[in-house]
């Protein structure tokens, strides 16, 4: 055969575009993948997982790769203002905090999902995300777990002592004092350390006496008689009536008191909804645990903070539409079940709160159900992270024999001011 350099030629470009062509093809079908970002602990993680790989057998052209954050929210929390303060283009789907919206839309690095969900399947969500999840007219994520502050009690002692679940702060303290010393238990654990946890608290506290921080109309509230009686009898609780635990100002979060009440050394607990699955596993708890609403002060209500993380797309996304698919299943009811089955989460889809199933795995869905009516809202503000330091500070100030209610109060007030004028200068 006479060699021909123009066919040979020829045929190593058509070779060479097929092989092009090819690769391409195969290349945009390996490389679909979106990245998850979630800051969790083990068992939600592995949760997570089992539901990923549920959605890419069903979605086979997209992948998911997990970004595991560590579960420290303030980590987290630095985690995304380094990343997407860079324009990062790595992260797609992101779990984020309640109280990071307004900081993270307003810098603009939330993708709008206004166009992504109809009025129909909105409105399945439970009311508090128009709050929650909407800054400046636009929705920008979607609730995937509505975290509520609860009452744990051990309903056995209570029982024992022929005493009710305590509907007014007065009768907690009463109980607390009757039980906590023939039983060797502390009377309360909740969140005192200087941490967001904290705050959490105290606006579960003043709300329950009709308190707040900042009004709807943006007037900065927190110098106020309710929240001084609030306030003051939080200090009470650990020095007072010494129902609470002495370094509850200085050790007590949300894991340091849940493990000692799983511990059997404590009456009633201010915790999360996850609790209720830790307890119902532990051979020492499970049959022995209630769950309330929290108390109110006389003429107050019962008040709970809404502590629900969210899902949302990253401004920056190169994979949007995968993104959001991704998170459409996993805010679907079939999800949202699945999760809350296996880590106690409270749904954020009003139906689920009627599936008998769940019901009966989850017992306190009807107190949940019924918190969220009146839930509360911690401000939804750009600079929301220097509010919430002026306020740890200042309360730890008075847990801790700093300082008294008055002073930090009013301090409070001067300082929210400040940081108000400043922001709205810029």
């Amino acid at each position: 055969m006479k060699f021909n350099p123009k066919k040979t030629i020829l045929l190593s470009v058509y070779i060479i575009v097929g092989l092009w062509t090819t690769y391409t093809f195969f290349k945009a079908s390996k490389t679909d993948e979106v990245v998850f970002s979630i800051g969790a602990g083990t068992k939600e993680i592995s949760i997570v997982k089992s539901l990923i790989e549920e959605f890419e057998v069903r979605n086979p052209a997209i992948k998911v790769k997990l970004n595991v954050l560590p579960a420290p929210t303030d980590q987290q929390h630095h985690f995304y203002l380094t990343t997407l303060g860079a324009k990062t283009r790595e992260i797609d789907v992101m779990r984020i905090d309640t109280i990071w919206f307004a900081e993270f839309a307003s810098a603009g690095w939330l993708a709008s999902l206004e166009g992504c969900v109809n009025p129909e399947d909105r409105a399945s969500f439970i009311p508090v995300t128009e709050k929650t999840d909407v800054f400046r007219g636009h929705l920008y994520a979607i609730p995937w777990d509505a975290n509520i502050g609860l009452l744990y009690y051990r309903k056995d002692l209570l029982e024992k002592y022929n005493l009710d679940t305590p509907h007014t702060w007065n009768d907690l303290v009463k109980a607390c004092l009757k039980i906590s010393s023939p039983e060797h238990v502390y009377g309360y654990l909740w969140q005192g350390k200087q941490y967001e946890g904290l705050v959490c608290n105290f606006i579960e506290f003043i709300g329950s006496n009709d308190g707040g921080i900042i009004d709807d109309t943006g007037r900065i509230i927190v110098n106020s008689e309710q929240n001084k009686v609030a306030l003051g009898f939080m200090h009470d609780l650990i020095w007072e009536y010494r129902v609470s635990p002495q370094n509850t100002h200085s050790e007590l979060m949300e894991e340091s008191s849940r493990h000692l009440f799983q511990q059997g050394k404590g009456l009633f607990l201010r915790n999360w909804t996850y609790v209720w699955e830790l307890c119902q596993e532990d051979p020492l708890m499970k049959g022995k645990v209630g769950v309330s609403l929290l108390p109110k002060f006389p003429d107050g209500n019962p008040a709970s903070v809404y502590g629900g993380w969210h899902l949302a797309i990253n401004a920056c996304s190169k994979n949007k539409k995968q993104a959001w698919r991704l998170i459409e299943f996993l805010t679907s009811p079939e999800a949202q079940k699945e999760l809350a089955m296996h880590l106690s989460w409270a749904p954020t889809r009003h139906a689920l709160y009627n599936d008998p199933e769940l019901i009966q795995k989850l017992p306190f869905l009807p107190i949940v159900e019924l918190a969220l009516k009146d839930v509360q809202i911690r401000p939804n503000l750009p600079y929301y992270q220097w509010v919430s330091d002026i306020l740890q500070k200042h309360i730890n100030k008075v847990l801790s024999n700093q300082t008294s209610s008055d002073v930090a109060l009013r301090t409070m007030n001067a300082k929210l001011e400040g940081v108000k004028s400043e922001f709205s200068e810029n």
